[in-house]
């Protein structure tokens, strides 16, 4: 009996030809399967096109964004740079009298012995330093003796009939004018000579 035992262990069920043959299915439910993974491609497409318009949208938002902000940052700067110029040129305005008043001692006194020649000397040298300090902050001298006249840079104080002139033109400076930069924080004080009418 031992022997029958250890046939029927090692012994397998035989194999029959519809067990053997692989499963055959039904052609018309993979033609369903094929439909509906169609109807899936078909939907991503289009949750994948809107997503791409919707990331289009967010972009140029974005970059909308970015460009005003850009604005916003050169509109700052630019009306803080035109901010400290006005309160520069303001400043410069207050001082431009004191430096008149240096400008005047320096002409019209003469000193008459050595000690109010060094008095004299030390104003000059506080004068001078005035002016440099001026300068480094962009502060010049119009210049304006021999130059057509311009309302924009001139005040006319004094005007006489002249020969020698074909146009208005500045013949001498009563006060000095100065600009900053591009701006004249004040005009030169002027005496214009006129083409004469003939008579």
């Amino acid at each position: 009996m031992a022997e029958n035992e250890s046939v029927t262990e090692n012994s397998q069920p035989p194999v029959t030809a519809a067990a053997a043959a692989p499963p055959t299915g039904d052609p018309a439910g993979t033609a369903g399967s094929d439909i509906d993974q169609a109807a899936q491609l078909e939907q991503l497409a289009a949750t994948n096109t809107q997503l791409q318009e919707k990331l289009g949208e967010q972009e140029q938002k974005y970059l909308r964004l970015l460009a005003d902000f850009d604005n916003f940052r050169k509109r700052t700067q630019r009306e803080k740079d035109e901010l400290g110029a006005f309160v520069s040129a303001r400043l410069l305005q207050e001082i431009l009298p004191v430096l008149d008043n240096f400008d005047r001692a320096r002409t019209h006194v003469q000193p008459e012995n050595e000690r109010e020649e060094k008095l004299h000397n030390s104003y000059q040298q506080v004068y001078r330093q005035f002016l440099a300090i001026l300068e480094k902050q962009g502060v010049q001298l119009l210049e304006v003796v021999g130059q057509p006249f311009n309302p924009a840079l001139h005040e006319a104080i004094l005007r006489e009939e002249s020969s020698e002139v074909s146009q208005e033109t500045v013949v001498a400076e009563l006060q000095k004018g100065y600009s900053l930069g591009e701006r004249v924080l004040r005009p030169a004080m002027v005496k214009v000579a006129v083409p004469a009418h003939p008579a």
